[in-house]
């Protein structure tokens, strides 16, 4: 098991029921695969350096996690599908 950081971004379009549907689906995913979660960190509504995909701002989620590459996997293929993730990015903290 590695220890891994998953930064995303939604859009600022969402309603809250929206943003935190979002955020549990990362976390049951993560569940699912056999990863646990270690911490969740709502960063709120942040304002960007430049556009992305034509947002100024967005809402920012870190979530802190163990498991296998397998979760990883799962999670950057649901990412990248969602119509309300912007960017979303994981880094092996075993690697740092």
């Amino acid at each position: 098991m590695h220890k891994y950081e998953l930064m995303f971004i939604v859009r600022p379009d969402v309603d809250e029921e929206t943003l935190k549907a979002t955020r549990e689906k990362v976390q049951s995913i993560i569940a699912e695969n056999g990863g646990e979660v270690t911490n969740v960190d709502d960063m709120g509504k942040r304002r960007f350096a430049y556009l992305i995909d034509k947002y100024r701002e967005g809402f920012y989620t870190v979530v802190n996690f163990q498991g296998k590459a397998e979760v990883v996997s799962e999670l950057d293929h649901v990412l990248n599908i969602s119509d309300y993730v912007i960017r979303h990015m994981t880094i092996n903290m075993d690697e740092k």
